[in-house]
């Protein structure tokens, strides 16, 4: 059963939702879950996110979802100069806290993406065993190609993603979806079972 949480922030109290922790409520792998950009909707409880919290799920890693200052429970405001990576790190403090020794992923859509890229590019950036991506807004918004590989999660028809910019990427494991939107309609199927093919 999901448990809701308060966690700790830079600007308030975060609203956050934890799904999949073992037994006692440990957690041998748990995922850190970023959803898309405040200002447009986006929330913890993304169904693109979803998928990628059920693909984890089915692989045995607990994840974590929150929302970012300002969206849900969550206190603050939208802040989008380094507020949102500010909140991202504190949850990530808080699950290292709360549950060490577990293996630390990260992952993303959208916004989210382009948040997890810039923690993982900063001074003092958490070390995470994996990160998956899906549509990061390279060329948009800030998303600087994280040091460990990733696996990115993209469509060939996302107007959000400049290709050629993801191209340069050196490391990333880059999966398209032929078809695909930013929005991933009507291949929910289609993502779930990539990214589960990634994780095995």
């Amino acid at each position: 059963m999901p448990e809701h949480l308060t966690i700790p922030g830079p600007a308030g109290a975060l609203e956050a939702r934890q799904t999949g922790l073992g037994e006692g409520g440990a957690a041998g792998r748990i995922a850190v879950l970023c959803h898309p950009h405040p200002l447009y909707g986006g929330s913890m409880n993304d169904g693109v996110l979803g998928v990628l919290a059920d693909a984890l799920h089915r692989h045995g890693i607990a994840t974590l979802r929150f929302n970012f200052r300002g969206v849900g429970g969550s206190e603050g405001r939208h802040d989008g100069a380094g507020g949102e990576v500010a909140d991202l790190r504190a949850v990530v403090v808080w699950v290292q806290t709360v549950h060490p020794g577990s293996g630390l992923l990260l992952g993303g859509y959208s916004f989210g993406a382009s948040t997890v890229c810039q923690l993982l590019a900063a001074p003092g950036a958490p070390d995470a065993e994996r990160v998956l991506l899906i549509a990061p807004p390279v060329g948009n918004l800030p998303a600087p190609e994280p040091e460990s590989a990733a696996d990115v999660f993209v469509g060939d028809a996302d107007a959000f993603v400049d290709a050629s910019a993801l191209q340069q990427w050196q490391s990333a494991r880059v999966h398209v979806l032929p078809g695909a939107d930013h929005f991933f309609g009507g291949q929910w199927q289609t993502l779930e079972a990539r990214i589960s093919t990634a994780l095995e």
